[in-house]
């Protein structure tokens, strides 16, 4: 017993650290026998295992990496797909933008890389249009011209799909569109560059030369041509209805007197509250949450959010002006980037909760004009127009910014004897029903037609061209600036606005209805930045 029991912790302890020895075999007896196992036979059988073992460890370990490198090509080609399904996947960590509006809440993937989906909503609107009896038809003998006034690619992009639309090639009234440039970042000008090389039977680019900064004067220099009506239309306008181009150039035709014809702007003071008296403005207000409540997502539809939370009211006695302050309800803090507005309710009295309502209320009895100049510097209150818009295009009841009236104007005042003859031959003809005369107040000049021989007598514009176009020139010469209301048009910011609405999700949604209503499916758009932090 006491050999055996030595023998067999000898070869226990062999086993343990050094049983693939060489030299094991010449160290022991060739039959030697522990506990009635053959040694040999037991060696035989333990190496052969081991080897084995070895070969099925190591054919495990290459399956192993052939699986790892297949999956990984597998997400490679199908990320952009997963990102869209899975919109909850958020990059780990979300760098804060530099810029406001430089971010997305749409499910861009880690490196900001989105793909368009080119299915459509199965409830896509189709927007009431207002054309007279058989369609628009485009005036014949009159060139059109669009001028857009370039400097940023973030609403161009999608402003393009628009001015597509509207090229007399594709059955629109636009036979040329012109980039008038004023800008000098380089990022913008590629683009534009890159755009217009792909569009360049029709899209244009005009140097501004000498005009930099706030002066845009000179930009008008060029734009004289005879038999010619321009639309003058900003680089941040987000929205054109299908009519409102054609509707804008036949009431320039119908109406030879007036010096100007401005489509009907959302975001500007004066039609801001214009609407907000026809039942237009709805009751929004900022999302009062600290954080995003909600996944990213390509949206635009405000009913697509619950509405504002009536515990996040604030405690407001409308009867008492001196409880509210005003200046934190009217510029209240930015939540977060990419927030958007919750709707309130439809009740008409919740408009008074809202930005444009408090600052309405604010105004008293002083007038209407004592709201203008917060309108134009909240961002609040332009963020609330433009939802108010999302939600009327929603709705389809964009004939509710429809105000004004037919108006009465000297026959055969113009600069052009032209001008007088198209107007003549377009008696009874579509335009000028619902017009609404500013009476020399400025106004905005973001979507504006003018004739050429109207711009070429009254050269040279001074460097604030709006207030020389809106109040000035028509002051001189006698000839009213009007608003076509049947022309409607958004418009995005203001100086004062632009930080505070670039933080909303307006363009996110203003780009995903533009994908969606405008857009063909050759030509839709993606954001060009990184996710949002939070989404």
């Amino acid at each position: 017993m006491g050999k055996s029991s030595t023998a067999s912790s000898s070869t226990r302890a062999s086993l343990g650290w050094d049983a693939e020895r060489s030299d094991f075999h010449h160290s022991q007896p060739k039959n030697m026998k522990a506990m009635g196992v053959d040694r040999e036979w037991w060696l035989r059988y333990v190496n052969h295992n081991l080897l084995r073992r070895k070969i099925d460890l190591r054919r495990l370990i290459i399956a192993i990496i052939v699986f790892l490198a297949l999956s990984m090509v597998i997400f490679e080609v199908t990320h952009h797909e997963l990102y869209r399904l899975a919109p909850f996947q958020n990059p780990p960590l979300a760098p804060v933008p530099d810029v406001p509006g430089q971010c997305t809440t749409w499910p861009v993937d880690w490196k900001g890389r989105y793909t368009p989906s080119l299915e459509r909503e199965n409830n896509t609107v189709r927007l009431e249009s207002f054309a007279p009896k058989g369609g628009w038809k485009k005036p014949v003998g009159i060139k059109i011209v669009a001028l857009v006034f370039y400097g940023r690619k973030r609403t161009v992009d999608f402003l393009d799909c628009y001015l597509q639309q509207n090229l007399a090639a594709n059955g629109g009234y636009v036979d040329e569109i012109r980039f008038m440039v004023h800008t000098n970042k380089e990022e913008d000008l590629d683009y534009l560059r890159d755009l217009v090389s792909r569009r360049e039977e029709h899209y244009h680019i005009v140097e501004a030369n000498t005009c930099e900064g706030s002066s845009y004067g000179c930009i008008w220099d060029s734009i004289v041509e005879d038999d010619t009506i321009y639309v003058k239309i900003d680089d941040d306008i987000i929205f054109i209805h299908p009519d409102a181009i054609p509707q804008l150039v036949h009431t320039r035709i119908a109406t030879p007197h007036p010096f100007a014809v401005s489509a009907n702007l959302v975001n500007s003071p004066l039609t801001g509250y214009e609407h907000f008296h026809v039942g237009a403005i709805h009751a929004f207000r900022p999302d009062p949450r600290e954080k995003p409540s909600h996944p990213a997502a390509e949206s635009w539809r405000p009913s697509d959010k619950s509405n504002f939370p009536e515990s996040s009211l604030p405690k407001l006695n409308i009867s008492d002006l001196r409880s509210i302050e005003f200046n934190d309800e009217i510029f209240p803090p930015r939540p977060y980037f990419g927030h958007p507005f919750l709707l309130i309710s439809d009740d008409p009295f919740d408009l008074m909760k809202s930005p444009m309502g408090l600052n309405y209320l604010h105004g008293g009895n002083k007038g209407v004009e004592s709201m203008y100049e917060k309108a134009w510097k909240s961002w609040a209150i332009a963020s609330q127009q433009q939802y108010s818009l999302l939600k009327n295009l929603e709705d389809n009841t964009i004939a509710h910014y429809f105000f004004g009236s037919p108006q009465d104007f000297p026959k055969g005042k113009n600069t052009s004897a032209v001008a007088v003859k198209h107007a003549a031959e377009n008696k009874g003809g579509p335009g000028a029903e619902q017009l609404y005369n500013t009476q020399y107040k400025r106004y905005n000049l973001n979507f504006v037609a003018l004739w050429g021989h109207d711009i070429k007598a009254a050269l040279p514009i001074a460097e604030d061209d709006e207030e020389d176009i809106t109040v000035t020139i028509p002051k001189r010469t006698r000839r009213p600036f009007v608003i076509d209301t049947r022309s409607v048009v958004g418009h995005l910011s203001f100086y004062p606005q632009h930080d505070g609405v670039r933080e909303t999700d307006l363009l996110d949604r203003w780009r995903a209805f533009a994908n969606e209503m405008v857009c063909t499916p050759q030509n839709q758009k993606s954001p060009f930045d990184k996710r949002c932090p939070g989404f």
